[in-house]
C-alpha cells in the first residue's frame, strides 16, 4: 500500500503532519477528512522511510505513560493517531514523544497498533506491550487497558510500600556495620598499642577483636568479590525464571517476594477474564506481562494444562508454588459460572496475606536487629575495655 505524507490542520486550527497508508490520493484525503482534519496538502512518502522505529526503548514509567495515553483515547473514542501526536507534542521526555510520533505514523499507514507492537519488540518494555495486546485482543481496548493501567499501578504502589517499608531496617544494619567498622579501624589500634607497652594480658575476646582487625579488610573484600561472581555466574548460567524461583525459596522475604508475583498475575487474568478474553488466552498473554518471570512460567504451565483439558482449580493444585488456599476459591468460581469473580476474591485474600506478612516484618525485623547491633557493640566495648580496667587495677 502506498504511503502518503500529509499536512493538515484539526479542529481547532492547529496545524498537524503525518504519513497515512491508501491506494490513491483521494482515498487518503477522504480518511484524514473522516478523522476531522482539513487537508491542505497530501503527497506520496518514500517507501520504506518508515519501517523501523525512530525511538530507543522506553523505560518502565515512560511505558506506563504511553499505555495511559493509549486507554485515555480508546475509552474516549478518540482517534489515536491525532491523539497520540498530540501527546508528544505536550511530553517532556524526547524519547516518549518520539515513540508517540512513531506510533502515530505506523498508525497512519493503515497498520493496527496490536500489528505495530507484535512487529517492534524494541519500543516498550514486554510487560508493557503484552499489557496493550491482551487489552486489543479483548476487543475493549478502552475499558480493558483502562483496567489493566489501574491494576499495574496498585500492584506497583504496593510494591514501592512494602519495599519502603524494609528499607529501614536495611539502613539501620548498614549504617550499624559502618559505625562498628570505623570503630575497630580507626579506634581499636590506640587501645592496642597501649596494652602492647604495658604488656597486658589479653582476653581471648579482645585476641579475637584484634586479629579480625588486622585481617578484616581482606575479608570484607573476599567476601564481597565471590558475592560478585556469584552473581554473575547465576545471572550467566540461570535464566529469570530460575532466578526468581530461588529468590521466592530465600527466609522471610521470599515468600512476600512471591506472593506479590501471584498477584499482580491474579489480577491481569482477572480482568482479561471479565473482558471476554478466553481463559486459555488470558494466561498466556499475563504470562508475559507479569513481571515476576517465575510467576509467569507458572502461568505457561497452567496454560498447558488447561489446553489439555484440565480446569484452572486442577493445574493450580498440581502446582507446589501456588498457595494451596487459592484453590478452593478458584474451584467455587468454576462451578458457579463467575471464575472472574473468583479470582478477584483470591486477589483480595492474597492482598492481605501480603500485608500481614509485610506489616510483620516491619515489626519484627528492627527490634532483632537492635539486639543484634546492642550484642556485637557490647561485644566489642568488653573487647576494648576488659584489658584496659584489668591494666588500671594492676597500676593502682
Amino acid at each position: 500500500m502506498p504511503i502518503y505524507r500529509y499536512t493538515a490542520e484539526d479542529s481547532e486550527g492547529r496545524p498537524t503532519d503525518g504519513h497515512i497508508g491508501a491506494e490513491t490520493v483521494e482515498e487518503a484525503r477522504h480518511r484524514l477528512e473522516q478523522q476531522g482534519l482539513r487537508v491542505l496538502e497530501v503527497i506520496q512518502a518514500e517507501s520504506g522511510s518508515y519501517a523501523e522505529p525512530r525511538s530507543e526503548k522506553l523505560s518502565a514509567d515512560e511505558g506506563e505513560r504511553l499505555v495511559e495515553n493509549v486507554a485515555n483515547l480508546s475509552a474516549a473514542g478518540l482517534p489515536l493517531s491525532p491523539g497520540l501526536r498530540a501527546a508528544g507534542d505536550e511530553s517532556d521526555s524526547p524519547r516518549l514523544a518520539n515513540a508517540f510520533y512513531y506510533l502515530a505514523d505506523q498508525i497512519d499507514q493503515g497498520r493496527s497498533l496490536d500489528e505495530v507492537l507484535t512487529s517492534t519488540q524494541d519500543l516498550l518494555p514486554r510487560s508493557i506491550t503484552v499489557l496493550i495486546q491482551a487489552a486489543a485482543q479483548s476487543g475493549q481496548l478502552g475499558p480493558a487497558l483502562s483496567e489493566l493501567v489501574e491494576h499495574y499501578r496498585a500492584t506497583s504502589a504496593l510494591r514501592r510500600n512494602i519495599g519502603r517499608g524494609l528499607a529501614y531496617p536495611v539502613l539501620v544494619a548498614v549504617l550499624a556495620a559502618v559505625v562498628l567498622g570505623c570503630i575497630v579501624t580507626f579506634i581499636a589500634p590506640g587501645f592496642e598499642q597501649i596494652f602492647s607497652d604495658f604488656g597486658a594480658r589479653l582476653p581471648a575476646i579482645t585476641l579475637v577483636l584484634f586479629s579480625l582487625r588486622r585481617v578484616g579488610a581482606w575479608i570484607v573484600l573476599a567476601i564481597l568479590a565471590v558475592m560478585v561472581v556469584v552473581a554473575l555466574v547465576v545471572r550467566a548460567r540461570w535464566s529469570a525464571a530460575a532466578r526468581q524461583r530461588w529468590l521466592a525459596r530465600m527466609p522471610l522475604v521470599g515468600p512476600l517476594w512471591h506472593w506479590l508475583g501471584l498477584l499482580e498475575w491474579i489480577g491481569l487474568v482477572q480482568v482479561l477474564l471479565r473482558n471476554q478474553v478466553g481463559l486459555l488466552e488470558s494466561l498466556r498473554l499475563s504470562a508475559g506481562a507479569v513481571s515476576n518471570a517465575f510467576v509467569g512460567q507458572l502461568s505457561l504451565a497452567m496454560a498447558e494444562a488447561v489446553a489439555r483439558g484440565r480446569t484452572l482449580s486442577q493445574a493450580m493444585s498440581s502446582l507446589r508454588a501456588v498457595p494451596a488456599s487459592l484453590v478452593p476459591l478458584v474451584r467455587w468460581g468454576e462451578e458457579a459460572g463467575s471464575l472472574a469473580d473468583s479470582l478477584g476474591v483470591s486477589r483480595e485474600m492474597l492482598e492481605e496475606r501480603v500485608r500481614t506478612r509485610s506489616l510483620w516484618l516491619e515489626t519484627a525485623l528492627p527490634p532483632i536487629l537492635f539486639v543484634a547491633v546492642g550484642c556485637c557493640v557490647l561485644l566489642v566495648l568488653a573487647a576494648l575495655f576488659l584489658p584496659l580496667i584489668s591494666l588500671i587495677q594492676n597500676l593502682s
